[in-house]
């Protein structure tokens, strides 16, 4: 039996049971009315829309077990006006990661694409089971230096985030097996020196 939720407006959560799932069989979801302990939920996928926040709800941050957490952002380069010309724009992407993810040390795999993060606290070396971390399309992002601390990571994207480096020390994340890198202001020097540093890891890159 597999477990997931939604979170609703950051307020409230449904949790279903997926009984007998096989390929091409309909799925038979079950709601569960009784209240949910948040330290049995392991995997969680929302989006700043459902939030409708900038911030990661700390709620989020009592759920200790969780393994898989993804958070989708918004594509914000557009423009909506009311009748008046007034900008009614509502946007909601990620700008920073809160202290409290240090609770969450279970996490396996940790996905921020299409938000605003501008850097990765010291906080999220806590993570020392992080295998995915997935940080495509933070365009703001330019401290990533303690990356290199997650020494479990395996596969790490960066697809769309405008770098211009990665960290000196980045050959110390010797079991990832896989680096997204398309969409990044790299020199042709700085390729040679990550491809250096990390051999036997499967680069992608398109200038």
């Amino acid at each position: 039996m597999n477990t997931f939720i939604k979170l609703i407006s950051g307020i409230s959560i449904l949790l279903f049971t997926c009984k007998n799932i096989q390929p091409n069989n309909k799925q038979d979801f079950t709601l569960l009315h009784q209240p949910v302990r948040n330290d049995t939920i392991t995997k969680l996928e929302l989006s700043t829309r459902e939030l409708r926040s900038n911030v990661i709800p700390d709620s989020i941050f009592t759920m200790t077990n969780l393994k898989y957490l993804s958070i989708t952002g918004m594509d914000c380069d557009f423009r909506l006006t009311d009748k008046n010309g007034n900008n009614v724009t509502q946007c909601w992407v990620l700008e920073k990661i809160p202290s409290g993810i240090a609770k969450l040390s279970n996490l396996e795999t940790l996905s921020l694409t299409l938000n605003g993060v501008q850097r990765l606290p010291n906080e999220i070396c806590s993570l020392q089971k992080l295998k995915t971390l997935d940080l495509t399309d933070n365009v703001a992002l330019s401290d990533i230096n303690v990356i290199t601390k997650l020494s479990n990571l395996e596969n790490l994207y960066l697809f769309g985030c405008y770098l211009e480096e990665l960290p000196p020390d980045i050959g110390k994340l010797k079991r990832l097996k896989e680096l997204g890198l398309t969409g990044n202001q790299l020199s042709t020097e700085e390729i040679k020196r990550i491809k250096l540093a990390l051999p036997t890891c499967h680069i992608v890159y398109t200038p």
